[in-house]
């Protein structure tokens, strides 16, 4: 299954690895308009990461935040006003008008389909508003300092992508990437932007070190009419842990 329009570039930055076989390397971005809703822009992110055989364990501390009005756009439907993604309706995708995180993601056949998210995702302590309840709003601010994290780091969806194969990915530095996010903001008559700050956590596939290290990007979201996602920054530090097993 094609995307029903063409990937537009996005901004994008890539935090450089230090050291082969380092598992991960730092955010890699794609973006295009929404597939049918025109009036909005949806953002995937990947953990970059070293190796094919690597493993998504956690996203830890991030912060996302974004001048787009309204903030990170959600679905009203009760399943999916929340960042947990919907997977028991399939309704959370890489085409999906909703905004959510996850730990990877199933494909099937084509790279650049939908991306189903992983079942295998769980908000940790500081994700406030991770899940939907019958009486909560819609979750349209990121909670500040906020993890995710897989149940299953063998699941089949947790696996590196070949990015390669996803048209206008930004980050040329590295090849594979694992999904963890897809925002949603409103297209508006301003350039928005949204920032992205945290670490994520990935077992080397190669080595079997743990790996963390930290990552932040923005990204702008353009006004209508324009012909592509402009870039813009890129890069703040990087710290890096690792422990062997």
């Amino acid at each position: 299954m094609k995307f029903a329009s063409s990937l537009l570039p996005c901004a994008g930055a890539l935090i450089a690895s230090s050291a082969s076989n380092a598992g991960f390397i730092g955010w890699v971005g794609v973006a295009r308009n929404a597939p049918g809703a025109q009036n909005y822009v949806m953002v995937d992110i990947f953990a970059g990461v070293s190796n094919a055989s690597d493993r998504f364990l956690s996203v830890n501390n991030m912060t996302i935040t974004t001048t787009a009005n309204g903030g990170s756009f959600q679905s009203s439907d009760p399943a999916s006003k929340a960042f947990r993604p919907d997977t028991e309706n399939y309704s959370a995708s890489r085409n999906s008008v909703d905004s959510f995180v996850t730990a990877g993601g199933i494909f099937p056949g084509d790279p650049q389909g939908p991306y189903y998210a992983s079942a295998f995702v769980q908000g940790d302590a500081n994700f406030v508003g991770y899940a939907p309840t019958p009486v909560s709003a819609q979750q349209n601010s990121f909670p500040p300092l906020a993890g995710w994290y897989t149940t299953d780091p063998a699941a089949i969806d947790n696996a590196a992508t070949n990015l390669s194969q996803i048209n206008n990915r930004q980050g040329a530095s590295t090849v594979y990437g694992i999904w963890v996010g897809h925002m949603v903001v409103r297209r508006e008559v301003s350039p928005a932007t949204i920032t992205r700050n945290g670490y994520a956590t990935i077992r080397d596939g190669v080595t079997g070190t743990v790996d963390q290290g930290y990552g932040s990007q923005l990204f702008v979201a353009p006004a209508p009419g324009a012909a592509a996602l402009a870039a813009v920054a890129g890069l703040a530090g990087l710290g890096r842990g690792r422990r062997r097993h």
